[in-house]
């Protein structure tokens, strides 16, 4: 584990959790994204099941539809399923029960773009794909 991420050369691959942590003044982890993701520098990405996560943890509330749509202006929503459905559903069947839709389609992107890393709150499941990721609690490498 390092304590920092240089993340200037990186491609930022968000996951919901950080996403919904920046926006949600109530969710635990709201600390930390407020302090962390302001600091990232990088590529940011993301895909679409984890737009469709993000929507429906915050509860589909007007005020957080507009302020995920400005966080998402700002970042790129890559397709993956049209072209790399075998490869998700290869680690959605690794990893299960632990992996979800958008779990599967942030890996898969880690795995394509040399020199990304996930930004997510979620430590547990992240840390069994074996990719590179933050997290609240810190920054992990290979």
């Amino acid at each position: 584990m390092k304590e920092s991420v240089d993340a200037s050369a990186r491609t930022l691959l968000f996951d919901a959790g950080p996403l919904v942590a920046a926006i949600d003044r109530f969710d635990e982890h709201h600390g930390w994204a407020k302090r962390t993701l302001p600091k990232l520098r990088g590529r940011a990405l993301t895909c679409e099941p984890c737009v469709t996560e993000a929507l429906h943890l915050l509860e589909n509330g007007p005020r957080a539809i507009a302020a995920l749509r400005g966080f998402l202006e700002r970042m790129e929503i890559v397709p993956v399923l049209p072209t790399e459905f075998a490869r998700v559903f290869d680690e959605l069947e690794t990893f299960a029960p632990a992996m979800d839709l958008a779990d599967g389609c942030l890996v898969n992107l880690q795995r394509r773009i040399p020199a990304s890393i996930i930004v997510t709150t979620d430590h547990r499941d992240f840390a069994t794909y074996r990719v590179p990721f933050v997290s609240p609690i810190g920054v992990f490498t290979r």
